[in-house]
């Protein structure tokens, strides 16, 4: 099956302005220059960064050079569906990569190749990122989650057997979507909605795998989803961090939860799930969590082949994440 477009013709937030106009680009800049000279926002020692080149480039490398994304502001959110013939439930894979980039195989590709495997159909998004800023992300996996649904007789999926898991930053997407955004409606000027934008937004579970669920602690990664121009005001920075948090955003009846991380991520904390597992403790949500002591930042899909050189790990325990996702999966999707 092909790349599916999840919006038709009239794609909102897209303006056709050139994304070089705001994203300050050196195609000089070495592997290093990227993460050790112009860090940005992978700096979490302070709260806001004033030279973003380095992640600029990195999204120009990325994104732009290999042809996922366009230099003008005219990208198109697709699914990539990863369907298996019989299979009633689906879950839409959010890849995370700190809202620069976006890792479509370790947390896509081998994603769908595993829960395939167990008998579940995937649809893997890619969605609009840096430079886009909110809430351009989180509408696109808002109309993904609606898009499968108001098609799931399509693809021989329930309905009501829709669930979402998200990497990272696309831990964030997703928990955003679900937390935050809920089934609230596009509002953007010249955007006609149509009968995809009518159907529940609504997911029945979600997994976040080591995923970004707070911005207490680390105020600079705002500036990957928010205007940088506002976040200078620090009042204004606290404020969204505050409700960028998606541990204030709980609240009973939210969807089953299945959180994972490890204890030598060095990126995100496992104290953010564990703190999150709380409210959903106190909210009643149900919700399933596992911290492994190695597996280190972006394990993902666990394909060794795979490996990220900035975050070396032994994925050896958090390799069976898969298999504790897929049991309680089947088991929540059954009740």
């Amino acid at each position: 099956m092909e790349n599916l477009k999840i919006w038709g013709d009239n794609i909102p937030f897209n303006s056709g302005k050139s994304k070089m106009d705001v994203m300050d680009v050196h195609e000089e800049y070495t592997m290093e220059d990227l993460f050790v000279k112009y860090p940005g926002v992978f700096n979490t020692k302070v709260d806001y960064c004033d030279d973003m080149s380095g992640n600029e480039t990195m999204v120009y490398r990325e994104e732009i050079l290999t042809g996922r994304a366009k230099e003008t502001f005219d990208d198109e959110p697709i699914l990539i569906p990863y369907l298996v013939p019989g299979s009633d439930k689906c879950v839409i894979s959010c890849p995370g990569g700190a809202y620069l980039m976006k890792s479509m195989d370790n947390e896509g590709e081998d994603v769908a190749a595993f829960l395939n495997a167990a008998g579940i159909s995937c649809f893997v998004l890619w969605y609009r990122s840096y430079p886009y800023k909110t809430p351009v992300m989180f509408r696109d996996c808002q109309r993904a989650i609606r898009y499968v649904r108001y098609h799931a007789e399509d693809f021989g999926i329930n309905p009501e057997k829709i669930s979402i898991v998200g990497f990272s930053a696309g831990g964030n997407l997703a928990g955003t979507t679900v937390e935050i955004f809920r089934d609230t409606q596009v509002e953007e000027e010249g955007y006609q909605p149509d009968e995809v934008d009518k159907v529940s937004a609504h997911v029945n579970a979600i997994g976040l795998i080591y995923p970004a669920l707070t911005f207490e602690y680390s105020k600079t990664f705002l500036q990957c989803i928010v205007d940088r121009e506002i976040l200078k005001d620090l009042d204004k920075r606290n404020e969204l961090a505050e409700y960028y948090t998606l541990k204030n955003h709980i609240v009973e009846g939210d969807p089953p939860t299945f959180l994972c991380s490890a204890m030598d991520d060095e990126l995100i904390p496992a104290l953010e799930i564990c703190e999150y597992a709380n409210v959903l403790k106190e909210k009643n949500v149900p919700f399933e969590i596992h911290v492994f002591d190695r597996g280190g930042h972006g394990f993902g899909g666990c394909n060794p082949t795979r490996s990220n050189p900035m975050f070396p790990a032994d994925i050896s325990r958090a390799e069976k994440w898969k298999d504790l996702f897929v049991s309680w999966l089947e088991k929540t999707m059954n009740d």
